[in-house]
């Protein structure tokens, strides 16, 4: 009989181009509907939420103004007095150690020259300290945990350096 032609089916009245068109046109039609596409020009929507805050970014705040204190008061510092104390170490190191920690917390390096006064041999002491323990609590009360590396680590670098270290001993 006739091959390849099966007997009993009728053709469709569409040509295979109007049936492609026709799908193409839907298809527009169905992403637009589906994206929340609204085709009136006079309508509004209200403004997308604002993006949450980072429910760390207080504490970031306070450690990047901590280190920039540091770094203006240790350059305020005489090298001498720091060097005299029986500590040794200098504040040079301590503000190289700042900056690198500064760095690390996406903040920018204070502008150059001490701000603030200079720290007595104590006082040095005791704010380094103070600093460690500060960055010890944010690294523990933090939400984030690749911030809570960020701050331990602040917080032992401080603790490493050799003011530190030989004041302990």
């Amino acid at each position: 009989m006739g091959g390849d032609r099966v007997a009993g089916v009728s053709g469709s009245p569409l040509s295979r181009r109007a049936v492609l068109g026709s799908g193409g046109v839907v298809s527009l039609l169905g992403a637009a509907v589906l994206s929340g596409c609204d085709l009136d020009p006079t309508s509004s929507s209200p403004p997308p939420a604002a993006a949450p805050t980072d429910p760390d970014q207080d504490i970031v705040d306070s450690a990047r103004a901590v280190l920039t204190t540091l770094i203006g008061r240790l350059r305020a510092t005489s090298i001498a007095v720091c060097q005299s104390s029986a500590a040794g170490g200098g504040a040079g190191a301590l503000v190289a150690v700042h900056r690198i920690q500064l760095a690390a917390l996406g903040g920018d390096p204070p502008p150059h020259g001490p701000h603030g006064g200079a720290f007595s041999p104590a006082q040095l002491l005791a704010h380094e300290r103070g600093a460690a323990a500060r960055f010890t609590h944010w690294s523990l009360t933090c939400a984030n945990g690749d911030l809570a590396r960020v701050l331990a680590s602040v917080a032992t670098g401080i603790r490493m350096q050799p003011l530190l270290r030989k004041a302990a001993t």
